[in-house]
């Protein structure tokens, strides 16, 4: 039996070096009109990735979070396999 071929290593990814953060919202993000923003019961003029009212900081803040419940949940499943 020929031996198993290993694929290739890939480079993990860097996230971009953006100043005040890890979400960068130099370009489109802005809007005439003002809206609550979907994490905190303020108005903002911003808008996420998917064109809907949210604060930099409060999208970077739930980005955090679900990274984290993200790798709690690896964690926990993969200490349930072992």
């Amino acid at each position: 039996m020929a031996p198993a071929r290993r694929r290739p290593e890939k480079e993990t990814p860097e996230l971009p070096s953006i100043p005040g953060g890890f979400l960068d919202w130099r370009h489109g993000h802005w809007s005439d009109v003002r809206a609550q923003c979907r994490y905190c019961p303020q108005m903002t003029n911003l808008r996420d990735h998917r064109g809907r009212p949210a604060h930099k900081v409060c999208a970077e803040e739930a980005a955090r979070r679900w990274v984290a419940e993200q790798n709690e949940r690896y964690e926990s499943e993969r200490g349930k396999s072992t």
